[in-house]
């Protein structure tokens, strides 16, 4: 689902004029990689404190002199994008005349639902929103992967050596460490997220060990300064996770949430995930393959570490007084 507008501009306007206006407006010039005749595509995005989740896109077309303008942004988008989408057409106009219709109809604009999240809610929701985003992809390749041959058995053979050339259990394996980066990047950008606000900065700069490499990027304005120092700390374990966090508000335990009982399993999500990650570093560093990880099994991963996440999420929400947000 979207939300689209069309503004038709009088005859005779001058697309030079129009596209210094979009320029103006901070839209980025994008490839047409359709290759649409007398189209030009344009995107916008602010990144300064999680203002944008997806954009403005934005088509400039001009035929025969006749000037149209397309804005569209997703049922995921932020209260800036709505504002940004509605400041465009209502600039647009004011300056070219015309009309413009919108999903609510002609010459009306769209209201937003709600009043702007703050940096704080609006971080911690782009971090599990990307992370939710990103994991599709591993169900996705579940779904479409094919296997021929006896040798691919969804079962153990009974026999080491055939289980281990199991291209099935290969491919398993393959993905965890895909998972795993999934996983850290998570909390590593919900970190970020939470440090920006936080008054225990100090706390983080003390124990964060800077490169030369990392301080170069941080001075020609290639990384802000937040992102540089949560690459100084892992963000894979449970235990780790817990303890980084901590350093930014004492009280603040991720890996409470994580020890809390799920569906009465015997281990806790906490060790279960500490094994995964056991298991990722066996097979990335030494090659050992868990022989043990079938479909059900993966499945049962991608379950724990989606489960996990909306834990921390939900226990970062409580914590910060905020109620989290739920992605389309």
């Amino acid at each position: 689902m979207s939300y689209t507008s069309r503004s038709e501009l009088p005859a005779g306007t001058s697309l030079k004029r129009v596209l210094q206006i979009v320029d103006l407006l901070d839209y980025r010039s994008l490839r047409n990689e359709l290759r649409i005749p007398n189209m030009r595509s344009f995107f916008w995005y602010d990144e300064q404190d999680y203002r944008s989740w997806s954009g403005v896109e934005l088509q400039v077309y001009n035929e025969n002199g006749q000037i149209a303008i397309d804005t569209r942004t997703t049922v995921s988008r932020s209260y800036w994008d709505l504002v940004h989408q509605n400041k465009t057409i209502k600039l647009i106009r004011d300056l070219f005349g015309g009309h413009f219709e919108t999903d609510g109809g002609r010459n009306r604009y769209w209201q937003p639902d709600e009043s702007p999240p703050s940096p704080l809610v609006s971080g911690c929701y782009l971090a599990r929103w990307r992370f939710k985003n990103a994991l599709i992809k591993s169900q996705i390749y579940l779904q479409a992967r094919k296997f021929e041959g006896d040798i691919a058995r969804e079962k153990p053979s009974g026999f080491f050596f055939m289980d281990e050339i199991n291209p099935r259990i290969t491919s398993n394996n393959l993905l965890v460490p895909f998972i795993i980066a999934v996983w850290e990047e998570y909390y590593r950008s919900t970190f970020v997220a939470i440090f920006k606000c936080t008054d225990r900065r100090e706390q983080v700069l003390k124990k964060a060990r800077l490169s030369h490499h990392q301080l170069e990027q941080i001075a020609s304005n290639k990384k802000t300064m937040e992102q540089a120092l949560s690459e100084c700390f892992s963000f894979q374990r449970p235990s780790v996770i817990g303890e980084n966090f901590r350093l930014l508000d004492s009280k603040l335990d991720l890996a409470a949430a994580m020890r809390k009982p799920f569906k009465r399993r015997r281990l806790t999500l906490f060790d279960q995930i500490e094994a995964l990650v056991d298991g990722r570093n066996a097979f990335v560093h030494a090659g050992e393959m868990d022989l043990s990880l079938y479909d059900r099994e993966i499945e049962k991963v991608l379950t724990d570490i989606v489960e996990a996440v909306d834990r921390c999420y939900k226990a970062i929400g409580s914590h910060f007084k905020f109620t989290p947000l739920t992605e389309y």
